[in-house]
């Protein structure tokens, strides 16, 4: 679980200025309101009221967050499992890009994840700050008087969660017929025998890294033309070829067939990626030069007639775009089909579960 924590603390140094702060505490009476935010979707605004006599977990997410992402079917299981007995779930989304701030693209992402529950948003981290929460993502269990059980950051402790929450619904109603508690997932059974997790390359912020290849004198913010010499790659880093300029939170192709390869060490690689004409865009993608192999394709690979592999960016989202059969070392590289695609992040997982 070392190296889930490790995962977690990745992601988020956004949150500079609540990093050193302390999450709410076990025991705690009371739960945190959700003023201050900037709507809801799935629900009629909630106060905590609303949710007295309740089971309450608050799940603070971001839909391009892989971490979270890998969380999502417990929290489906737990809500379908539990919500007519008594279980709320409440998602605070907080958004780490300017765009995953946006009330249509996160309708959209809880139509296409397939969450029910209550969301609020909180652009401001108004919420945030209240639960003196530290990054994504972050559960807290409440009681039906309002005290706080449990507070899980980061992936992981499902059935020790899920185990709470049914002595709290069964604290409440002896005669409930639970069912058992949910079995980890293979990809998150890091303890079982023969399970291995690797140290990876750390998350990548397009906002935080320059172009490894770029000149001292090239402004990155303007469009400029880049070559990639093909020189050694450094882990992690970023390589350009063609036409690309920098926003402040992205690198954007302004050209066809602008390439970008950064060198990794993994299983798992998730893109957050965008059509920035608003179009979406066939984007190529290769590793160590070659079409990727079926066995290590993520899910959101397809593959040509040809046997070209390559995603579709049609909004602006997590890719799923390598799930290595085996740890090691790659290159991988995405070519744009037409100007307009924005690189925002790669995010990396490297645990082995048994077969």
């Amino acid at each position: 679980m070392i190296t889930t924590m490790f995962r977690f603390f990745d992601r988020r140094w956004l949150t500079g200025l609540f990093v050193l702060t302390l999450a709410l505490a076990p025991g705690s009476f009371g739960i945190p309101g959700f003023d201050g935010n900037q709507g809801w979707i799935n629900s009629r605004p909630l106060s905590t009221s609303d949710l007295a006599g309740k089971v309450v977990l608050v799940d603070f997410w971001e839909y391009t967050c892989v971490n979270c992402l890998r969380t999502l079917p417990y929290l489906k299981a737990w809500y379908d499992r539990y919500h007519n007995d008594g279980l709320v779930i409440v998602g605070v989304h907080a958004n780490e890009f300017e765009f995953s701030g946006d009330r249509g693209n996160i309708e959209s992402a809880t139509r296409r994840l397939g969450i029910s529950w209550p969301v609020v948003l909180d652009n401001n981290f108004a919420i945030w700050k209240r639960y003196t929460n530290n990054g994504w993502p972050h559960e807290y269990l409440f009681d039906q008087s309002g005290r706080l059980v449990d507070s899980v950051d980061g992936e992981g402790h499902y059935p020790e969660t899920e185990s709470k929450i049914q002595s709290l619904l069964l604290a409440q109603n002896s005669k409930l017929s639970l069912p058992p508690v949910m079995q980890l997932l293979p990809q998150d059974s890091y303890d079982k025998p023969g399970a291995m997790c690797y140290l990876h390359t750390l998350e990548v912020l397009l906002e935080r890294v320059p172009f490894a290849n770029a000149g001292a004198s090239q402004n990155p913010s303007r469009e400029a033309a880049y070559v990639d010499d093909g020189s050694p790659r450094k882990d992690g880093a970023i390589y350009v070829q063609g036409e690309w300029h920098k926003t402040k939170e992205a690198a954007v192709a302004d050209a066809p067939s602008a390439q970008l390869t950064m060198r990794y060490h993994s299983i798992q690689v998730v893109g957050v990626l965008a059509p920035e004409g608003g179009k979406s865009e066939r984007v190529d993608v290769t590793q160590d030069g070659a079409p990727i192999a079926k066995a290590d394709a993520g899910s959101d690979i397809q593959y040509a007639a040809d046997g070209t592999s390559y995603v579709t960016v049609d909004s602006p989202r997590a890719y799923d775009l390598v799930m290595n059969a085996k740890f090691a070392y790659h290159d991988l590289r995405l070519t744009s089909e037409a100007p307009g695609l924005g690189v925002y992040s790669f995010a990396f997982e490297s645990c082995e579960a048994p077969k």
